[in-house]
C-alpha cells in the first residue's frame, strides 16, 4: 500500500491491540525517550486513555506486530500497565515502513538535530528523496536540510553535547566541517570539561570564534609544502571549500593523515629521481627536521641515508629574474633587471667554487632529506672526519646492516610511545584503583621542583654542578623512597608553585595557610611589620575622614537654614494677597 493511500486506512481500521503482541521497530529514528516526560504521559493514559492510535503492522509467520509510529505512546501504556492499545493495522513494505516511522517523528516539536540528522539520511539512503524533495516535504529550506545532515558526521560524544543542548547548532555545524580526528582533538582538550573558567575551554564561544580557534589549531597551511596541490584544490578537507568567502592561495589542510602521506609520497618520489639523476650525491638528513616516514621507505627500497651530526649549508638558490608587468616604470624595471643580473653573477660564481672544491674533495654534496622538501647541501670534509665518520667508514656491510636495524628498532619505540600518548588522551581510568606505580610516577615529576639542598635527603650525594636532576637520577630516587623522602619532594613542589600567589588568590590563601603551620612566628612578624603600617595609614585616613564628615555637616545644617529662611519669607509675601483677596 503507498503512502498517499494511508490516510484512509487510519480513519477506518482502528482496532485494540494486545501489548504483548507489539514490538518496537528498528526503524525509529528516536532513540532516547525523556523518562519524566513519559510518566507524565502514562499518568495521562491512566485518566483519558489513549486518544492517538499507534500504527503497526503484521510480522510475518506470526501473531505480533511491529510499531511504525507511536513508540512514545507504546511506552506509556506499559508504564500505565494498560493490556491493549488502540492501534492501526497497516500492510506496508519495509521501505514504506521506515519512511512513515521517520516522517511521524520528524512532525514531532522536540525532535532534536541529531534525530533529524538521522532521519533525513535515513530517508536520503533510501534512493526516494533528496535535499531538493525533503525541503518540498518538511517544509523547510535545502540549506536547513544540509545543515542537519551534516551532523550526521559528528562524533558521538559531540552529537551529545548538541543533544543536551551544551553547543549551539552554529558550533556544531563549524565542528563538523572537519574529520573525526579533528573532532576528538576539539573534543577532548576544549569541550569535554565543562568548566567555562578554563583558559581552554570553548564552551559558550560563538560560531565564528571555533572556526577560528579550529583553523588556527588544528590546520596546516597548504604553501608550506612543495607536492602538486592540484588535487587539493577541490578536496573537501581544503578550508578554502569549506566558507562561502576565502582569502585565496592555497588554503589549509584539515586532514592531517591525507596531508603527511602526500607529502611523504612527493618526497620519496623526489629522492629517487634525484639519485637517478646524481648518483654521485648520497642521501642524508640532520638529527632533527627531517621526514622519518620518508627516510625508513628509502631505507626499505636499499637507499642508504646519513644521518649528520653536523650542519648542512644549504646550496645557493638561483636568482629570480624579474617581471615587467610587476614593475609601475620602466626604470624601475631597469634596475631590478640590473640587480637580479648582478645576484645571477654572483650566483654563478658560488656554484662554480663549490663545484671545484667538490672535486677537489674539499667539501661533500648532499641530499638533504628536511620534514616538507629535499634540498642539495655540503659540508667541509673536514667536518666528516670526526671519529664517528671514520668508524662509519670502517663499518663492514654486516655491521652497517645492524647499525641500521638498531635504528629502525629505536624508531619503532619512538613511534609507539608517540601513539601511545595520542591514544591515552581518549582513555577514561577515573575508575581505575590508583596504584603504587602510579604514586612512584607522580613522585617523578613532582621531583622537577625539588631544590639543590635537599639532593642528599633524597640519595644525591655530592656537590652537583648544576641544579636540577636527571631523568635516570629521578627513576633511582623514586625506586627506594621513604615516607620523609616523599614529605620533602610534596613540599618542595608546593613551595616552588607557591611563586603564582599575589593579593587574594586562592594559592595566596594557601600560601598563608602553609606558613601559619610551618613558620607561625615568622608569619606573625611579617603581618605585624605590614599591619603597623597599615594602622598608622588607616588612622590618618580616619581624621581625614572626621573633617570631612563635619565640614559636611556643617554645609547640610547651613543648606538647611537657607532654606527655611526662604520657606518663612514665602509665607510672609502670601499673606498680604490673601487679606487682599479676604477684602
Amino acid at each position: 500500500m503507498e503512502t498517499a493511500n494511508i490516510q484512509s486506512v487510519v480513519e477506518n481500521n482502528i482496532v485494540s491491540v494486545a501489548l504483548m503482541n507489539i514490538q518496537p521497530s528498528n526503524y525509529n529514528p528516536r532513540k532516547h525517550f525523556d523518562e519524566a516526560s513519559l510518566a507524565e504521559l502514562a499518568e495521562s493514559i491512566r485518566q483519558q486513555g489513549v486518544l492517538q492510535p499507534i500504527g503497526v503492522r503484521p510480522i510475518v509467520d506470526t501473531d505480533r506486530f511491529e510499531i511504525i509510529f507511536g513508540e512514545r505512546r507504546y511506552r506509556a501504556a506499559l508504564m500505565a500497565e494498560l493490556t491493549e492499545i488502540p492501534a492501526v493495522i497497516l500492510h506496508v513494505s519495509d521501505e514504506t515502513a521506515a519512511e512513515m516511522a521517520v516522517t511521524e517523528n520528524l512532525q514531532r516539536k522536540d525532535v532534536t538535530p541529531i534525530e533529524e540528522a538521522n532521519a533525513y539520511q535515513k530517508l536520503m539512503e533510501s534512493g526516494r528523496y533528496d535535499v531538493q524533495s525533503l525541503a518540498v516535504q518538511f517544509g523547510k529550506n535545502e540549506n536547513y536540510i544540509r545543515t542537519r545532515l551534516k551532523f550526521v558526521s559528528l562524533i558521538p560524544e559531540i552529537a551529545e553535547l548538541l543533544e543536551k543542548d551544551e553547543i549551539t547548532i552554529s558550533v556544531a555545524s563549524e565542528i563538523c566541517r572537519y574529520g573525526t580526528d579533528i573532532q576528538k582533538e576539539v573534543y577532548y582538550k576544549h569541550l569535554k570539561d565543562s568548566d567555562s573558567m578554563l583558559y581552554d575551554c570553548w564552551r559558550g564561544l560563538k560560531a565564528a570564534e571555533v572556526a577560528k580557534f579550529i583553523e588556527r589549531d588544528f590546520t596546516t597551511d597548504l604553501s608550506r609544502y612543495a607536492f602538486d596541490k592540484t588535487l587539493c584544490a577541490s578536496c573537501p578537507h581544503n578550508t578554502n571549500n569549506m566558507m562561502l568567502f576565502c582569502e585565496g592561495g592555497c588554503g589549509n589542510c584539515a586532514n592531517r593523515t591525507c596531508l603527511a602521506e602526500m607529502n611523504a609520497a612527493y618526497l620519496t618520489e623526489k629522492a629517487v629521481r634525484l639519485m637517478e639523476e646524481r648518483p654521485d650525491v648520497p642521501l642524508c638528513h640532520e638529527i632533527a627536521n627531517y621526514n622519518e616516514i620518508v627516510v625508513e621507505r628509502l631505507t626499505a627500497m636499499g637507499y642508504e641515508v646519513e644521518s649528520l651530526n653536523y650542519y648542512a649549508k644549504a646550496y645557493p638558490e638561483q636568482p629570480e629574474a624579474p617581471r615587467k608587468d610587476e614593475y609601475d616604470t620602466t626604470e624601475e624595471y631597469e634596475q631590478a633587471q640590473s640587480e637580479f643580473e648582478q645576484d645571477l653573477n654572483d650566483y654563478t660564481e658560488e656554484c662554480e667554487e663549490i663545484r671545484t672544491r667538490s672535486e677537489a674533495g674539499e667539501i661533500i654534496l648532499y641530499f638533504r632529506i628536511e620534514s616538507k622538501d629535499i634540498v642539495l647541501c655540503y659540508v667541509p670534509k673536514v667536518t666528516c672526519t670526526t671519529n664517528d665518520t671514520k668508524q662509519e667508514q670502517t663499518l663492514s656491510p654486516v655491521e652497517k646492516l645492524e647499525k641500521q636495524d638498531k635504528r629502525n628498532k629505536e624508531i619503532a619505540l619512538e613511534k609507539t610511545v608517540e601513539d601511545t600518548k595520542k591514544q591515552i588522551l581518549e582513555v577514561d581510568m577515573s575508575d581505575c584503583k590508583f596504584g603504587q606505580d602510579e604514586d612512584k610516577m607522580i613522585y617523578f615529576f613532582l621531583l622537577s621542583s625539588l631544590r639543590k639542598e635537599h639532593f642528599e635527603a633524597v640519595g644525591i650525594e655530592g656537590k652537583k654542578p648544576y641544579s636540577y636532576l636527571t631523568d635516570e637520577e629521578k627513576i633511582n630516587i623514586i625506586a627506594n623512597l621513604t615516607s620523609k623522602q616523599k614529605a620533602i619532594i610534596r613540599r618542595d613542589f608546593l613551595i616552588a608553585n607557591f611563586k603564582n600567589a599575589y593579593g587574594n588568590n586562592a594559592t595566596a590563601s594557601l600560601l598563608l595557610d602553609f606558613a601559619q603551620k610551618h613558620m607561625p612566628d615568622l608569619l606573625a612578624d611579617i603581618k605585624n611589620g605590614h599591619n603597623e603600617v597599615y594602622e598608622k595609614r588607616h588612622q590618618r585616613i580616619e581624621e581625614k575622614k572626621a573633617v570631612l564628615l563635619v565640614q559636611e555637616q556643617a554645609k547640610q545644617e547651613a543648606e538647611q537654614s537657607d532654606k527655611q529662611q526662604s520657606e518663612v519669607g514665602m509665607q510672609t509675601e502670601e499673606q498680604p494677597q490673601e487679606e487682599n483677596i479676604a477684602a
